[in-house]
């Protein structure tokens, strides 16, 4: 059985065909799915900083949709932001995940939505650019932390 409390963060409590234990917040008890906070700091390394993708704090929003969809984030912007301070990432002062950077545009409509799925995201014009950027960002994290899969083996 799948409880779906919001989306991108699932709970899963009974064993079903596929899987068994428990998923949220970024945590598998059985290992199956999602990825260690290492794997995420891995990926996140990869992706802040100056001339990388999130170079500004308010483009930790991109990340807050991919971790929210591909590792069971909170949904939360407040509780996403102190998630991410607690990973071993070692982060520039003026590049942390706060939660006064991010929380206006973790409220847009299009954060609801997979940034991985097949469909098409319906998006506002007053949103376009900003939708590019975040999904841009949601890919490339997305691509890394798929590489930490692959180096995990």
């Amino acid at each position: 059985m799948v409880h779906i409390y919001s989306p991108g963060n699932q709970i899963i409590q009974t064993q079903t065909n596929n899987y068994y234990g428990t998923v949220y917040q970024g945590k598998c008890e059985s290992g199956q799915n999602g990825f260690s906070d290492e794997q995420v700091s891995r990926a996140l390394q990869a992706c802040v900083g100056k001339d990388k993708a999130i170079n500004t704090k308010w483009k930790w929003a991109g990340a807050y949709w991919c971790l929210r969809w591909k590792c069971f984030y909170p949904v939360d912007p407040k509780a996403f932001c102190d998630k991410i301070k607690t990973l071993a990432i070692g982060l520039p002062d003026d590049l942390d995940c706060s939660y006064e950077s991010i929380r206006k545009y973790c409220s847009l409509s299009f954060m609801d939505s997979d940034p991985f799925g097949k469909t098409e995201i319906r998006v506002s014009n007053m949103d376009k650019g900003t939708y590019s950027v975040c999904r841009q960002i949601a890919l490339n994290l997305g691509e890394e932390l798929g590489k930490t899969t692959i180096l995990k083996g």
